[in-house]
């Protein structure tokens, strides 16, 4: 069956943060010439947005007309994005405990350290934010030196490319090793090892 994955995208939003996971999403399955997920990009209104790198976006979805994911991708970018955005945070707030799995990408999980949603778990950010997301939310239990972290229904991954780490990851859990493995050398992932 064909999952619905929402990449929540931003101003300022890291570009592989999401484009990363985002590949992995739309490639996997293609060897067997069936799409295995939905993807496609929601955002607080379906306007032109820029990510940290200027490139111009313009989501396919906006909060209110996005359909139901299955998994929730959360990039990193602005980590103030609860504080700065009532509409996205209170989005995210509500609509996070109806998605199946949410992957947090970089900083990503820091925004959602910020609202409460990582009380227990194990997480990981990028390198330079693991001591920050780890005074944001004590009772996580933050991880240095992973790529991933996998709840079940709360993934993490480390920095930017990492992204592409725990999409295949999550590729490899619901599909099976041999889909992931098919998916990163269609992209020329050499990186990827597996689980």
């Amino acid at each position: 069956m064909v999952k619905n994955v929402a990449i929540f995208i931003y101003e300022g939003v890291y570009q592989l943060d999401f484009s990363g996971p985002m590949e992995v999403f739309t490639d996997a399955g293609l060897a067997e010439e069936a799409p295995l997920f939905n993807v496609y990009t929601v955002s607080e209104h379906r306007e032109t947005l820029r990510t940290h790198t200027g490139l111009q976006v313009i989501p396919a979805y906006s909060l209110n007309d996005c359909p139901p994911p299955d998994i929730l991708v959360v990039p990193g970018g602005n980590s103030n994005l609860p504080a700065e955005n009532k509409a996205l945070a209170d989005w995210l707030t509500e609509t996070i405990p109806t998605v199946p799995i949410v992957m947090s990408v970089c900083t990503g999980a820091i925004i959602l350290g910020k609202l409460g949603l990582l009380t227990g778990l194990e997480t990981t950010t990028w390198h330079g934010a693991l001591d920050v997301l780890q005074a944001i939310e004590p009772t996580a239990s933050v991880k240095k030196g992973v790529r991933w972290t996998d709840n079940g229904g709360m993934l993490s991954t480390a920095g930017i490319s990492a992204g592409i780490d725990g999409a295949l990851h999550l590729v490899s859990r619901l599909h099976g090793p041999d889909v992931a493995r098919r998916t990163a050398e269609y992209m020329d992932y050499d990186y990827w090892r597996g689980d």
